[in-house]
């Protein structure tokens, strides 16, 4: 009979132990077993499940746990420590229980509920080497968590340990700098008390999910004085990039994808300012602390999180501080299939408003649990089209339209593929980046008013319309379809951004410069659209100093070869009375565009009031620029 094939898997084991069992067992059998118990029962035992782990082996004063993530291992072991250390504010005549927790990663043997192998015996003689209160950490753990934030490590050097032929490469883990090794208040408590504290902790279910959540490590506190930007007065929140823990790096579209949809669903609540996904997005793979981003935002709360996909499974994780006061308010995890990730959006969306103590108006909540799309992979094609129409170009819109089409095909009955076409055909007839710009500007409104038909709730759609109205001569429609996306949307960058700019063409120049100033505070991190419309709006409305300004900063920070940056800034610096400046800047455009002439540029075709066109049409041939 052929022998039975051995099973393995590679595991992240965690060891834990009490210190000086035996002696506390002597002292005082009864009141130790009561203690080690709660310890089990209310602490160990929800943390491992908390963090996907399991349990697979006790052995009265230890355990052994399995993750199938390292990350979630450590973050186990730091929140089981927390949670055992909490600060002991009472006085008792017994010795605190203490654990020590080792951590490795190896392949381990199968055997029904059981485990065994190099990876368990590892872990099990790490945990000797941990002091008190401590976590020691094989080295190859030591690889994949090195960059944990607020987490230091002390190298052992290698170890020889017992029944294991290779010398192990072993670190020690630290907390804000220091091992962890203060007194639990729960567990330090005497014996006439243990009883009370034991019920206690039944009831008082947030202390204990304080002791063990994700993230209990202290955070340090944004000043206000030091903030970038004046804190507004609605609660502020700035949603940090997810970090896409799964093994397919074709996921982080995925990720973002799910931070951009929180971002709207909070945009959607009209009493809370939202960093848009432009400005956070810029610490996307950075090693930032929060109180950084509290600060360069303006903010006092920052969400973070992570999501691992793996086949239709899914996991997402979340994290709420309070930056100001130095707290963690709220932390979740959601294991639900893939095609539930829409209402796990919304869920957490809906779990940060509360916690940020936000009252709702009517329709807000119905608004946060809205599905806009059935098929997942449909929404996937539109997040990645999304990523290619901005900026603009002829081969990256080309890509877009293909994958809104495909978004289309998936799931007619989702509004962003046809959204994100009547975009992108708009934007082609405005640059006239094909040459039959009124057939563009006709198949732009043609599926604006499809996507609005298919969908009315969703704010990209009448983006759309709007800028199809442009395409097609009509600022003043595009005005009111613009309006309609910031109803739906109050805090929405784009929304906000587009409203602006569709503002300044229909000649209502100072909401323009309002609208695009607000959207500048949602995304204070420059970007060339957020430049360049507000410093066309500043021109419009006679502001040519600041208009300048940010022209220089546009043209300094996203050098193009387009003769737009060139032709408002020739225009602003000649109605500025720098005739020399001026005449330089006509120069440049005619350096790189020898052939062009203002008489063949037709952007300034559409702003609708005669003054308007005539004045930036003179300004800049008096600078110099050719006719």
């Amino acid at each position: 009979m052929e022998e039975e094939h051995t099973q393995r898997k590679l595991a992240a084991i965690l060891a834990a132990d009490v210190v000086g069992y035996s002696r506390l067992m002597e002292t005082d059998e009864a009141g130790t077993l009561a203690r080690l118990k709660i310890l089990q029962d209310q602490l160990l035992n929800p943390a491992t499940a908390q963090f996907g782990g399991r349990v697979f082996k006790t052995t009265g004063d230890g355990a052994l746990a399995e993750f199938p993530s390292i990350v979630d291992a450590v973050q186990c072991a730091i929140a089981i420590q927390r949670g055992v250390s909490a600060e002991n504010t009472e006085q008792s005549a017994q010795p605190p229980l203490k654990l020590r927790i080792g951590i490795s990663l190896g392949d381990v043997i199968i055997e029904g509920q059981d485990l065994y192998g190099n990876g368990v015996n590892i872990a099990a003689r790490l945990e000797t080497m941990a002091d008190p209160g401590g976590i020691c950490i094989a080295g190859n753990v030591y690889e994949q968590v090195r960059s944990l934030p607020d987490v230091h490590f002390k190298n052992l050097g290698d170890q020889q340990v017992k029944n294991i032929r290779h010398p192990v490469k072993a670190y020690k883990i630290l907390i804000d700098g220091q091992p962890v090794t203060q007194t639990s208040r729960l567990l330090a408590l005497t014996p006439s008390r243990r009883s009370m504290a034991a019920a206690t902790v039944l009831s008082l279910t947030g202390l204990m999910i304080a002791w063990w959540e994700p993230w209990f490590q202290r955070i340090e506190k944004a000043s206000v004085h030091r903030m970038a930007h004046a804190l507004p007065e609605k609660p502020s929140i700035a949603v940090l990039p997810f970090t896409n823990m799964s093994q397919d790096k074709e996921q982080e579209f995925f990720a973002d994808g799910i931070t951009e949809d929180i971002i709207t669903d909070l945009s959607k609540i009209s009493g809370i300012f939202v960093v848009a996904r432009n400005s956070s997005f810029t610490y996307k793979g950075k090693p930032v602390r929060i109180r950084q981003v509290a600060e360069e935002l303006g903010v006092r709360y920052v969400l973070e999180g992570s999501v691992r996909r793996a086949d239709e499974k899914l996991r997402i994780t979340t994290q709420l501080s309070d930056v100001i006061n130095g707290k963690h308010l709220w932390s979740n995890r959601f294991d639900r299939d893939v095609k539930d990730v829409f209402a796990v959006q919304s869920e957490v969306a809906s779990q940060v408003v509360k916690a940020m103590a936000v009252t709702l108006k009517a329709n807000e909540l119905d608004r946060l649990y809205q599905k806009y799309a059935a098929n997942i992979k449909a929404y996937d094609a539109f997040v990645r089209a999304r990523r290619m129409v901005d900026p603009p170009g002829k081969e990256s819109l080309a890509i877009a339209q293909d994958l809104f089409r495909r978004a289309i095909e998936l799931d007619p009955g989702f509004a962003g593929g046809y959204a994100g076409l009547a975009f992108s055909f708009s934007t082609k007839s405005r640059l006239r980046i094909d040459a039959s710009p009124e057939e563009d500007a006709r198949k732009s409104l043609e599926y604006a008013e499809k996507a609005i038909r298919v969908d009315p709730n969703f704010a990209w759609s009448y983006i759309a319309l709007a800028g199809a109205h442009l395409a097609n001569d009509d600022p003043d429609a595009a005005v009111d379809a613009a309006r309609q996306a910031v109803q739906l949307q109050p805090n929405g960058y784009e929304e906000n951004l587009f409203l602006g700019f569709y503002l300044n063409f229909a000649g209502q120049s100072s909401e323009a410069v309002e609208r695009l100033e607000f959207a500048h505070r949602i995304s204070p991190v420059e970007s060339v659209r957020g430049l360049a419309f507000l410093a066309n709006a500043y021109f419009m409305n006679g502001q040519y100093a600041e208009s300048e300004a940010l022209r220089k900063r546009r043209i300094e920070k996203f050098p193009v070869r387009n003769p737009n940056p060139y032709i408002w800034m020739a225009a602003t610096q000649s109605l500025l009375g720098k005739n020399d400046a001026a005449a330089e800047t006509a120069r440049q455009l005619i350096r790189f565009r020898p052939n062009f002439r203002m008489s063949k540029w037709r952007f300034f075709d559409s702003f609708k009031l005669a003054e308007n066109r005539k004045r930036l049409y003179e300004a800049a041939i008096r600078a110099g620029i050719p006719e």
